[in-house]
């Protein structure tokens, strides 16, 4: 076994062990609101119960992405193949990038560009929304004010498809770092918009499982767009 493999096969016992207990922690958080006695208290604002549930939210998220990327370094990632409608997906993604966007206060617009009379297609849809939503998730972090769009449109003989953002762009020296796990474009090393850099890298994979492509094209200044497709 390789150093890398080795690696990998650590990084995904320790997040199996994290997200057990962490889902654990939930639940009991969650078995607090089911206390008759806690109900006035619970309804305070800023209650201590209420932040420790807002706390767990982006430790959940960091951990699920350390197995995504761990399941594709051991191969264990899994698709479940099914015909899935396109507008279905999509519907449910924006509803999600909506409540992203209003966290910018007015200061960035979504929007979308569907193609009408999409196909269906056979792809894991669960894995699919992922894949775009990571898109999403890092254009707002990296958009302050502008437009992100979604777009979904048909391209030879896959659907293409792309999330466009007029954020901070990436320059040319860091694009090579783009889809490297661990690596950031960021010089900050405390700037908040700073991760793991985990969620290119598990878009990647989840299109390569699809037999798709997945790249992008950006300019400092100016914006990025992230692509993929999925055969038809």
């Amino acid at each position: 076994m390789t150093d890398d493999n080795k690696q990998n096969e650590f990084l995904f016992k320790m997040s199996t062990t994290m997200r057990m207990g962490l889902a654990d922690v939930q639940k009991y958080v969650n078995d607090l609101y089911k206390i008759e006695e806690l109900e006035g208290y619970l309804n305070e604002k800023d209650n201590p119960i209420e932040n420790v549930k807002a706390a767990l939210m982006p430790l959940v998220v960091q951990v699920n992405d350390f197995q995504d990327y761990a399941e594709s370094g051991t191969e264990r990632m899994e698709l479940n193949i099914e015909e899935v409608d396109i507008y279905a997906v999509l519907d449910g993604v924006m509803s999600i990038a909506d409540q992203l966007i209003e966290q910018k206060d007015g200061r960035v617009t979504l929007e979308e560009d569907f193609e009408e009379d999409l196909p269906t297609i056979e792809a894991d849809a669960t894995r699919l929304s992922q894949a775009l939503l990571n898109l999403i998730h890092n254009a707002a972090k990296f958009t302050d004010k502008g437009i992100i769009t979604v777009r979904a449109a048909i391209e030879r003989d896959s659907i293409l498809f792309e999330v466009r953002d007029t954020g901070i762009g990436i320059s040319e020296e860091d694009q090579e770092l783009v889809f490297e796990p661990f690596e950031t474009i960021l010089a900050d090393k405390e700037d908040p918009r700073l991760g793991f850099g985990l969620g290119l890298k598990i878009v990647e994979h989840i299109i390569d499982l699809h037999d798709g492509e997945s790249w992008f094209e950006s300019e400092a200044g100016i914006g990025s767009s992230f692509f993929f497709t999925i055969p038809l």
